[in-house]
């Protein structure tokens, strides 16, 4: 049996490990000293999810070929957190521009502010996803007083004002919301994560 870390294949040495799981187990004692998780499982080139895990862990090493593990350290994800910093900060420069844009003929570039607004927060959300993998580092993270949780739930209903702005063509109250609502949020939300 091969085994194969994001792509990178190990060099180990089996000792008591008869099933897949056993060898899922002995990893993962691994990985959480140092400071890793899985996030991704294929055996023989099939994902395994959470419904078909129990039955692939069972199965006798000697009947797999290749596991190959998808795995994600702490440290690269507070350099996700500082990276996506960055890029929310960006973000935030164009959506002060949204209202004179919209005043002076620039609808598509603020329909493209607003699309990289939504990849954006996309992007974070993947992020914060990552970052429960590692609740002592990353739980502590407050935005205005409030963990990361918290703040995504205040911030939805702006989120979704703006999506009404949108379709009905309010370009004052989509003006109004990107400058004074979304854009502080934003800056907010960097300032909590640029320097973890």
């Amino acid at each position: 049996m091969e085994l194969y870390i994001n792509g990178q294949k190990l060099d180990i040495t089996l000792e008591d490990e008869k099933t897949v799981g056993d060898v899922l187990r002995s990893f993962e004692e691994n990985a959480a000293q140092n400071h890793c998780a899985t996030v991704g499982i294929h055996i023989d080139g099939k994902q395994i999810n959470a419904e078909d895990f129990d039955k692939a862990s069972q199965a006798p090493i000697d009947s797999v070929e290749k596991i190959d593990l998808s795995v994600v350290s702490e440290d690269a994800v507070a350099d996700a957190f500082k990276s996506a910093a960055q890029g929310i900060n960006e973000t935030v420069d164009l959506l002060k521009q949204i209202p004179v844009q919209l005043q002076s003929g620039g609808d598509s570039k603020a329909k493209a502010s607003i699309t990289h607004l939504a990849d954006t927060v996309d992007n974070f959300c993947h992020i914060i996803a990552l970052s429960t993998l590692f609740p002592e580092k990353f739980g502590a993270i407050k935005v205005d007083g409030k963990n990361l949780s918290g703040f995504f739930e205040d911030f939805m209903p702006v989120f979704n004002d703006l999506n009404g702005a949108l379709s009905s063509g309010d370009t004052v109250m989509l003006g109004d919301l990107a400058e004074y609502e979304i854009s502080p949020r934003l800056k907010a939300l960097a300032d909590a994560v640029k320097d973890l």
